[in-house]
């Protein structure tokens, strides 16, 4: 029974608008049918995503993503950030090689921006990284090790190949590259599909924990999104290692808030859960750096609630378990990788994070604003990459103008619900890539916990209409991607004016907080 991903992705779009339609329906259909009808569409989505096949599932990795991330992590101490790919070709061109032609270019890092140069200077790199490196025998080993991914598990192919030296190379955090790398030492190259299936675990976690503190309809409907989005095309879930861990740690520490908020002001676990929850969100944070803008509607609360002399002491306490999480994880990685690595890692996103560097997988604001609705090819131009760096300025105001229409709209917002909106500072300052904006996940929870009011229904089948629209648009027009990527950024322009808005709205409607002061006995305001 098993399908390719076209008749997947041609599946998501009908799972997409069932959705869509469940969700404006949701009030006016009784609950238990209204839950058996997500827990169908929720089943059939995870069939489709591993295209009904056990194998897709139990077997099946991704040996372009395992290059970068298990080997760079395994090897990290001779690879460091800017030598995978020399070292991977010295090794297939030493071992009878070249098994796929790789072409006459490799895109190199380090020594300033990421460029393209000859695949012979990688292979003259190659031998020295072999040489100083590299002891003999852990060069056997990575011989192996690339070899088998390259040739043995049948999940490359030469287009593959060639495009993956071509790519920006290993680009880890240190707290990541600290936690990953023993993992992949330990587990044979042989048995690495163990190690992909750490993401579905955690994200099983994840979805109890949002069953537990909401309830089992906003699991489902978040699971659902996971099944749906075009961002989980690539690395499929369960393909790829520790891809998908800091989604897990975003959805549980909004849970967390969640419970944390519910308990009496009086009950010493409320801060408990609100540690934790910052312990979560830096997990999250020092993984991938970019989640730390999940704390921008927490933070914006609790200025805001000084501001009024207000003191939200459990917002205090998240920052805090935030603070001694990120300090805890990133002295782990300076401690097991040198004093040296974060500076190093700093260079190299400045370097990949650049405007010449946008490719046509980028999506942001930066990405809205040159994009004129055209039916552009596959690959991004230089002229375009020229306007949004441009630009620049321009994004800039608009984002920050929106972030402070963001912060006071959210002054009144449960904690949990105010954590959720840091995707729209990811979407406004950075040109992430397509793969990161699965953080929408914890939009969808907020929609979806709040399906009594008109605008939390909106809001849940705009962002389902939207991934309707990418797995249309890739099914029907898959060499004009920056057609696709233009479209979802304006989509996610309106999606955000129209939330920014509401929130205004209803924080100007509401009454302030009665919250009593910090000289009484009572608590103070949790959210």
């Amino acid at each position: 029974m098993s399908y390719g991903r076209t008749l997947e992705e041609t599946y998501k779009v009908w799972l997409c608008l069932g959705g869509v339609g469940l969700a404006v329906a949701w009030r006016q259909v009784p609950r238990k049918y209204a839950l058996g009808a997500l827990a169908a569409l929720t089943l059939f989505a995870g069939v489709n995503n591993w295209r009904a096949d056990w194998g897709t599932f139990a077997v099946q990795a991704d040996s372009y993503d395992l290059v970068h991330y298990y080997l760079n992590a395994k090897y990290w101490d001779e690879l460091r950030y800017a030598d995978l790919y020399p070292a991977a070709l010295r090794a297939d061109f030493d071992n009878g090689g070249p098994f796929f032609d790789p072409g006459p270019a490799y895109m190199q890092q380090g020594n300033g921006p990421d460029k393209i140069r000859p695949v012979e200077e990688a292979l003259a790199r190659g031998e020295i990284v072999k040489r100083d490196h590299f002891t003999p025998e852990r060069w056997a080993a990575f011989t192996h090790d690339v070899l088998y991914l390259e040739r043995d598990r049948d999940e490359m192919s030469r287009d593959l190949w060639k495009q993956m030296i071509q790519d920006h190379g290993y680009n880890g955090a240190p707290a990541w590259t600290a936690i990953a790398r023993p993992l992949a030492s330990w587990v044979p190259v042989e048995q690495v599909k163990a190690l992909c299936m750490i993401d579905p675990a955690l994200l099983l976690v994840a979805l109890f924990t949002l069953a537990w503190a909401y309830d089992g309809g906003v699991a489902l409907w978040a699971a659902l999104f996971l099944f749906v989005t075009y961002s989980t095309r690539w690395p499929v879930i369960g393909w790829a290692f520790l891809r998908y861990d800091y989604v897990a740690g975003l959805m549980i520490a909004m849970a967390l808030l969640k419970k944390g908020r519910e308990i009496s002001d009086t009950s010493r676990y409320k801060y408990v859960a609100y540690a934790f929850a910052g312990l979560f969100a830096s997990w999250s944070a020092t993984l991938r750096l970019f989640p730390a803008a999940w704390l921008f509607g927490p933070a914006s609360k609790g200025i805001l609630g000084l501001i009024e002399r207000k003191v939200h002491k459990p917002l205090l306490v998240l920052a805090a378990g935030f603070l001694l999480g990120a300090a805890t994880l990133e002295g782990y990685a300076v401690l097991q990788l040198g004093p040296t690595v974060i500076s190093e890692h700093l260079a190299d996103m400045k370097q990949h994070t650049a405007p010449s560097q946008l490719s046509s997988r980028r999506v942001g604001l930066a990405l809205a604003l040159p994009y004129r609705g055209e039916l552009m090819p596959k690959n991004i131009t230089k002229q375009r990459k020229a306007e949004v760096e441009e630009q620049r300025p321009v994004q800039l105001a608009i984002a920050g103008l929106t972030m402070f229409l963001l912060g006071a709209g959210m002054r009144r917002e449960k904690d949990d619900e105010a954590f959720a909106w840091g995707f729209l500072p990811l979407f406004l300052l950075t040109t992430a890539s397509y793969y990161y904006y699965v953080t929408r996940v914890t939009l969808v929870i907020a929609h979806a916990a709040n399906l009594d009011k008109r605008r939390h229904v909106a809001g849940l089948a705009a962002l389902l209409g939207i991934e309707l629209f990418c797995n249309k648009a890739e099914t029907g027009l898959p060499e004009h991607r920056v057609f696709l990527v233009g479209w979802l950024a304006w989509l996610l322009c309106a999606y955000t004016v129209f939330n920014v808005g509401a929130l205004l709205w209803e924080a100007w409607r509401k009454e302030p907080a009665s919250t009593p002061s910090e000289s009484t006995p009572a608590a103070v305001n949790a959210g």
